[in-house]
């Protein structure tokens, strides 16, 4: 074998571990049937299912995982993420395998297409270097999942807003507090509307107050907005006026923050990006002063 034939071996073996690396990570395209199971109540703890009934290859791997690996390998699970983004702790567990799997792979790999070409390793490289990026595959779904609830709270946040001044505008006119919410939530087309449209809707046959759920709901979600929407609701009583200033004191409180939190990270994307350009500066007047003082000399 050449080496040019080597050298495309090796390539080919090193882009092949790439691609299963960025395939690993890459999330899975959701089908419709389980975006909208996500609605719904069961859907905090239900398996992800495909069009067929059969549970999802990652869930079924983190199910055995679960079973069969102590506890102490998983650590503290984190429910309300997985609640937020309707995912269950079978098909996170999975993700975390699969990476780890993915990231053993990855340097055996490289050593191998290296050791083609010519070039000696010694048997402890690849045996810790396996090791080292299993671990670090191994945490990045938990790096993932808290990035993504991260932005959903976000997302919640935003949209929430909107929803407590249309609470207020059907408070003032007059409707009672669940007809109020209910109204409120059928406004918005987004994920957020549509769960606490499904939240409020089930209050109409378990005969828990509204305002309890919603509580319930910002809690175990982790959603601080919401409860204390919650708690503005609980305390109104039947005096719409009142409600009505609070609603409004609490979506122009929540409008500020998100444009404090927006303004924070604008200036602090502008300082990041000012050290590039500074560097960029930098270099562009060495480039035209050295030539210079090099005549000059």
């Amino acid at each position: 074998m050449t080496g040019l034939q080597l050298a495309m071996l090796s390539g080919a073996m090193l882009s092949a571990g790439v691609v299963l690396i960025v395939v690993g990570m890459v999330p899975a395209p959701v089908h419709l049937k389980d975006a909208i199971g996500r609605l719904q109540p069961t859907s905090l703890t239900a398996d992800p299912v495909d069009a067929a009934g059969k549970v999802d290859a990652e869930v079924r791997l983190g199910r055995w995982a679960e079973q069969h690996l102590p506890a102490v390998v998983w650590g503290a699970p984190p429910e309300k993420d997985l609640a937020l983004l309707g995912r269950t702790r079978a098909a996170f567990y999975g993700s975390k395998i699969i990476s780890a799997v993915l990231g053993l792979l990855v340097v055996p790999v490289i050593s191998v297409a290296t050791m083609l070409l010519g070039l000696p390793i010694p048997v402890a490289v690849p045996v810790l270097g396996s090791l080292g990026f299993a671990i670090l595959l191994w945490f990045l779904p938990n790096n993932e999942l808290r990035d993504q609830a991260r932005k959903a709270r976000e997302e919640f946040s935003y949209a929430l807003g909107a929803f407590v001044e249309m609470v207020a505008l059907e408070r003032l006119a007059g409707a009672t507090v669940p007809q109020a919410l209910i109204r409120a939530a059928d406004t918005g087309d987004s994920w957020v509307f549509h769960r606490l449209a499904t939240t409020l809707r089930r209050t109409n046959y378990t005969g828990q107050n509204p305002w309890g759920a919603l509580a319930d709901m910002g809690n175990h979600l982790h959603l601080p907005d919401l409860t204390d929407l919650a708690d503005i609701m609980r305390l109104g009583g039947s005096d719409g006026t009142r409600v009505y200033d609070s609603l409004r004191a609490r979506a122009a409180a929540m409008r500020n923050a998100t444009l404090n939190t927006q303004i924070s990270r604008a200036n602090a994307a502008g300082e990041r990006i000012a050290v590039p350009v500074a560097g960029l500066v930098l270099v562009l007047a060495i480039t035209l002063v050295v030539p210079a003082v090099l005549r000059m000399i």
